[in-house]
């Protein structure tokens, strides 16, 4: 019964009804006034899924994106809550010591401006109407 229940909950979600694409692009990610890149993985109009190597040092639950559209000569920026984060190990340790591990992350988009919010829905739309235009870019 609680599996029903999640079921129902998930379709109700307006981050789950949001056209989503899968992209290969790259993602600024800005934490404690440091830059970092991150894969992008997929998005939508409200979210994005990034990968990158895990450190704690520039870790938040709230950071500064610089998505860069791939194929487009076009800059998002947006406020990014992490949603989800999952950590995989990668073997190896870091230079402290420590052990290393790859995060996938999903965050969701606030604070985007009207503009900027169009652009990144007409972006997800089209990509979704011509997925061969996607693979050439």
């Amino acid at each position: 019964m609680a599996g029903t229940y999640h079921f129902f909950v998930n379709l109700l979600d307006p981050r789950r009804l949001a056209p989503r694409i899968t992209v290969d692009g790259f993602c600024g990610v800005v934490a404690n006034d440091d830059l970092c890149h991150a894969s992008m993985m997929d998005l939508s109009m409200t979210g994005v899924r990034l990968e990158r190597p895990f450190d704690p040092k520039t870790a938040k639950p709230i950071v500064q994106l610089e998505i860069d559209l791939p194929g487009l000569d076009e800059v998002v920026w947006a406020r990014g809550i992490v949603t989800f984060a999952m950590l995989t190990p990668m073997g190896g340790v870091s230079p402290d010591g420590q052990p290393r591990f790859w995060c996938r992350a999903g965050l969701r988009l606030e604070d985007v401006c009207r503009r900027e919010r169009r652009m990144l829905l007409e972006y997800v739309v089209e990509n979704l109407r011509s997925p061969a235009r996607r693979c050439a870019a």
